[in-house]
């Protein structure tokens, strides 16, 4: 991202203010949309960095304490990264445990109207230990033959 003067930042914000779109203000500014979408999302720059006497990150955690360096060499912030993940884990959570009564339904002949794939893979695991056909299974589990072969293909591939 190209830096932008003050003038063109508080610029920005005031369009914004007062109801412009990004493609209106772009059109007025100059300055892309994207930037101009960063800025309307509470984009802050960081402050400038200099290789000694930077005391703190851009979010005020001291750096003596803080800083790390990763593989490649560069400099982050430990407080901040774990935020970060903190903000990923809650935006991406584990997947559900499969609903072990659906699957026993499914192993009996009584599938729910729909299966999770986990769930029918599951449920595709206990009927072949049972030794049943690829089309018994999936008359009882009642999908396409092809769809119990991917199952099993998956089960051998995570064995």
């Amino acid at each position: 991202m190209n830096k932008i003067s003050d003038a063109a930042r508080q610029q920005i914000l005031n369009l914004t203010a007062a109801g412009h779109s990004d493609s209106s203000i772009h059109r007025i500014t100059g300055i892309s949309r994207i930037t101009i979408a960063r800025y309307r999302n509470g984009y802050t720059p960081p402050p400038p960095h200099t290789t000694a006497g930077n005391t703190q990150c851009r979010n005020g955690h001291l750096y003596p304490d803080n800083l790390r360096t990763d593989s490649n060499g560069w400099h982050y912030c430990t407080q901040c990264r774990r935020a970060k993940a903190k903000r990923w884990r809650d935006r991406n959570p584990m997947p559900a445990q499969p609903d072990t009564v659906a699957i026993l339904r499914a192993v009996h002949g009584d599938p729910p109207q729909r299966l999770t794939p986990r769930e029918r893979t599951e449920a595709v695991r206990q009927l072949t230990d049972d030794g049943l056909s690829v089309t018994l299974i999936a008359a009882r589990l009642r999908c396409h033959p092809k769809t119990v072969k991917r199952a099993r293909r998956r089960i051998k591939a995570a064995a």
